[in-house]
Formats: C-alpha cells, sequence, structure tokens
C-alpha cells in the first residue's frame, strides 16, 4: 500500500450525488418561489402623496426657539407665556402680521411668518393652530 491516498468511487460518487441533489433542491426552490409570488406579486412602495400633519414642537423649535428660548422662557425675544391666554385668532396675527392683541406692533426683528413661512411654505390654519396648542402646554 502506498502514503498516497485517492478517493474511491463510493467517496466520488456522494459527492456528486450531494452537489446534484442541492442543485435540484435549489433550483426547485428558485421556481416555486416564482410560482408562488406570481406575476407583479411583491410589495409595492410608493411615497405617501398625503402631508404629514403639522407639529406644535417641531414648527416651535424651528422657527421660534432661536429667539424666544427652547421653553418660551425668552432669550433674544421676548418670553412667551402671554400667548397661552391669547385667543387662536389674535396668535394668528401676532405670528403672521406681527401684530398683537390691542394693536401693538411687534418688534420689526419679529418675522412676519405670512410672508417667509413657517416650513418654506405659506403657513397654514393648521400650522398656527398645533403651534398655539404647543405653547400652552408649555
Amino acid at each position: 500500500m502506498s502514503d498516497d491516498r485517492f478517493f474511491t468511487g463510493r467517496e466520488i460518487a456522494a459527492a456528486l450525488t450531494f452537489v446534484v441533489l442541492g442543485t435540484l433542491i435549489g433550483v426547485t426552490s428558485y421556481r416555486a418561489g416564482l410560482n408562488i409570488a406570481g406575476e407583479g406579486a411583491g410589495a409595492v412602495v410608493a411615497a405617501s402623496t398625503t402631508p404629514a400633519p403639522p407639529n406644535g414642537q417641531t414648527l416651535y423649535a424651528g422657527n421660534c426657539a432661536g429667539c424666544h428660548g427652547a421653553q418660551a422662557q425668552g432669550g433674544v425675544g421676548p418670553g412667551l407665556a402671554e400667548t397661552k391666554g391669547w385667543s387662536l385668532a389674535d396668535f394668528g396675527q401676532a405670528v403672521l402680521h406681527g401684530q398683537a392683541p390691542g394693536g401693538r406692533t411687534l418688534a420689526p426683528v419679529m418675522p412676519r411668518f405670512a410672508d417667509t413661512g413657517l416650513d418654506g411654505a405659506p403657513p397654514t390654519d393648521d400650522q398656527i393652530k398645533v403651534l398655539h396648542e404647543y405653547l400652552k402646554g408649555l
């Protein structure tokens, strides 16, 4: 007997059997998956066509907190505790046009959001409402 080891016929046949069976199982599974899915099946992913509802906290953080403070406590601009008692119409006039209740004109540094927008687009009634509700909750 020699020290060289060769594969026996039985070992070669077993290896080929495993390769053939593995290939058959793979091809069969793949084709079965195609048949189950059928034509045009599968998940359809599409962007939402409806805009997300406005979020008062997000609007405040992006437009107001820089001057009025993170908790509306004041900073460059005054604190906003007074606005909690304002009506929605009065609050809207102040935010959109710089007119506080009683006809008082806000400082020129206060943006007139009717002109600048709150998120790059003209402000909506819903945005003013959620912003006012957010401030009332602080």
